[in-house]
């Protein structure tokens, strides 16, 4: 059983890099939103792709790095968590920093004014995804920990008529099912045994998008269908006990691996005669079928109980607005700043009471430059882009007792009836993200 969950803990609730912070340096400059380049495929407005004559391709690499405060001497471990054990320590909550690279390919076909084709792919450097249910009841930033490590792609097929251009296309994920079952082994000289099956599908999302050009304003419309990635297996065994019994156990496990919100955008571009331009998206992005990453053992038979979940998220929809803004300041340099402001689709009251997912609004700020140079007569853009995300403080008192609500096993009024995370701390902090990208047409 221990062997088995060990495997399962590897498995995640992840969305993509694109929802938290863009698909390119070019995009990730002007508070991640759509310019009309390949990149405009990924999360944003594939329309904008449909007034394309050229094939144009685009390679991105991405660090993230988070600086979230510190959590300090709380309580790591109590009596829910495990057996007879109580515990202070530190909770970690910045995850190693990460490197990804993001490639989006558009080319017309047939002709230069037919239909486009545009793909992208979202991926990690050293690694095909990170996934880690994370600890049930342990303080985390649920949202950054690794939740956009894992592969993305993105097919689309886009196509102007006029002044009107339309998109559409779909994106994957990965839906997983499997059997395991296990006889594990005490007394020495007598080998636990085992077996599983397991196998994976992909889980597909639609996307579409419309724009009208007129003079110099572009407006968009895009829409973006919530996909849901999930994790179901059966574990089912026994266990031996001194020797001479067993201990049976029948679980259904499940957990979400990937979770991307139903997402509608409306943009609007304006781009004046002196080379300058204005970005402005409104974003509503849907919550209300997230749930958390943790596994999720229901009993079916045996005699080990199931688990139950105390932490209840509570949840809503959101708003985002974001503004960006680029300007050509001479033949060969582009500047670029973006701003944005996300509430969290987590209700950060529900930390007092038995939940540790952190996450809260922020705001972000992003600047870059495009610098443009050529290479065997052809243009090459080189963009560079930095994002910071400044996280609202809040300090979290916890409310008193287990995250059971059923009298503890310590004596009346011990130091021990406590929560995980008590007394309480402070969340906020900082995420850094940069960004450089090269991008051409033909």
């Amino acid at each position: 059983m221990t062997f088995l969950l060990l495997i399962l803990l590897n498995l995640s609730a992840h969305a993509s890099l694109c929802e938290l912070f863009g698909p390119s340096a070019g995009s990730i400059a002007i508070a991640s939103q759509a310019e009309k380049e390949s990149a405009a495929n990924n999360y944003h407005a594939a329309a904008l792709l449909g007034y394309s004559k050229t094939t144009q391709f685009s390679f991105n690499t991405f660090y993230v790095s988070t600086d979230f405060k510190e959590i300090k001497n709380v309580v790591v471990k109590n009596e829910t968590t495990t057996v007879d054990t109580f515990k202070r320590g530190n909770a970690e909550v910045n995850p190693t920093p990460t490197a990804m690279f993001g490639i989006h390919f558009s080319t017309p076909l047939f002709a230069p004014e037919g239909p486009k084709f545009n793909i992208s792919v979202i991926a990690p450097f050293d690694r095909l995804m990170e996934t880690d249910t994370g600890d049930p009841y342990q303080p985390r930033y649920v949202m950054y920990e690794n939740r956009f490590i894992r592969p993305n792609l993105i097919f689309s097929g886009s196509q102007s008529f006029g002044d009107w251009a339309f998109s559409a296309g779909v994106q994957t994920g990965i839906q997983s099912n499997g059997e395991t079952y296990f006889v594990t082994k005490t007394t020495a000289g007598t080998p636990s045994v085992g077996k599983m099956s397991f196998n994976a599908k992909p889980s597909i999302a639609a996307l579409a998008s419309v724009s009208k050009i007129t003079s110099n304003h572009v407006t968009f419309l895009s829409f973006q269908q919530e996909m849901k990635s999930n994790l179901q297996n059966r574990a089912s065994g026994e266990t031996e006990v001194a020797g001479s019994a067993s201990i049976p156990f029948d679980f259904d496990v499940s957990s979400l691996l990937y979770y991307d919100p139903l997402t509608i955008r409306l943009g609007h571009q304006i781009h004046f005669e002196d080379h300058s331009s204005f970005f402005f998206t409104t974003e509503f992005q849907q919550w209300d079928s997230y749930d958390g990453s943790s596994l999720k053992l229901k009993k079916r038979g045996g005699t080990i109980t199931g688990s139950n979940d105390y932490e209840r998220l509570k949840l809503r929809n959101l708003f985002i607005p974001k503004i960006g803004y680029s300007r050509k300041l001479s033949e060969k340099w582009t500047g670029k700043v973006g701003y944005f402001y996300r509430q969290s689709p987590l209700k950060t009251e529900n930390l007092k009471h038995s939940g540790n997912s952190i996450d809260v609004d922020k705001h972000v700020a992003s600047a870059g430059a495009a610098y443009l140079f050529k290479f065997y007569q052809k243009d090459i853009i080189l963009d560079l882009a930095y994002q910071l995300h400044l996280l609202r403080s809040q300090h979290i008192t916890k409310t008193p007792g287990l995250e059971t609500g059923n009298p503890p096993s310590a004596p009346s009024g011990s130091d021990e009836d406590v929560k995980i995370g008590s007394p309480g701390y402070s969340v906020g902090g900082k995420i850094h993200v940069v960004s450089l990208g090269l991008s051409w047409k033909y």
